[in-house]
């Protein structure tokens, strides 16, 4: 009987351990999406990044994020797309796309709220690392975990020179606004 009794108390230990255990979840293309708006002296504009590469690791618990243990994203930059060859290569001369082809944020800290989540980690753009803060709705839902949100900031902020067009007569904002809805699965 006593043995019975080690036996359920070490498998109700080790199943609570395992609900608790941080998941690995992977960003999924095919359902995440996330646009950068801008404007310009001319019009607004919005391009489209096709390839998010990254990873969350975080404790789910009762279909709720509770924890984070990290959080990193990757983009290449040649992933950027407008539909017009001549903007993209506007973009990628402005991020300095040969000698920095990535994007990249790493989680620093955050603070759960329900399912709003503040994050606050490091990007880098164009070889500049700045400490940004954005505030995220949290979803998790059929074992993936959804993060959606928004963030404004300035291209100087990252050295990065507003593009131009046609010989400086098209001038690019300096701000620039980029809404997400990431999905770990």
């Amino acid at each position: 009987m006593k043995g019975l009794k080690m036996f359920s108390l070490w498998s109700s230990i080790m199943l609570f351990t395992f609900a608790l255990s941080a998941q690995e979840y992977t960003v999924d293309n095919n359902l995440s999406s996330v646009y950068i708006n801008g404007t310009s002296s001319l019009h607004d504009w919005t391009e489209t990044i096709e390839t998010i590469n990254g990873g969350l690791r975080a404790d789910v618990e009762d279909g709720k994020l509770v924890k984070l243990r990290s959080l990193h994203l990757t983009i290449p930059v040649k992933s950027i797309k407008s539909g017009k060859s001549g903007m993209d290569k506007n973009t990628y001369v402005a991020l300095k796309e040969e000698k920095y082809p990535e994007i990249k944020y790493a989680l620093k800290t955050y603070k759960i709220e329900g399912s709003t989540v503040k994050l606050t980690g490091d990007l880098t753009v164009a070889g500049v690392t700045k400490s940004i803060t954005t505030q995220v709705e949290s979803r998790v839902k059929e074992g993936q975990v959804e993060l959606t949100g928004d963030i404004a900031f300035k291209m100087t902020t990252f050295g990065v020179d507003p593009p131009t067009a046609v010989m400086g007569t098209i001038k690019t904002g300096d701000e620039v606004e980029i809404k997400f809805h990431l999905y770990f699965k």
